[in-house]
């Protein structure tokens, strides 16, 4: 089954609910994964990427 992506007629199609959920985050904008860092506060559409942002702290 594939889950594909009709977010302004991308159609993207992923095997994965997951990863049709992170993928909607590149339309949207979305950045739930928040830097813990005071004074930092950057923000990431994925865990992975916050957790590689933390190294620089």
């Amino acid at each position: 089954r594939n889950y594909v992506c009709s977010f302004d007629m991308c159609g993207r199609k992923f095997k994965r609910y997951e990863h049709l959920k992170r993928h909607v985050r590149t339309h949207t904008g979305e950045r739930p994964y928040i830097c813990p860092v005071e004074g930092c506060a950057k923000g990431f559409s994925r865990s992975d990427n916050l957790h590689q942002h933390m190294r620089i702290h």
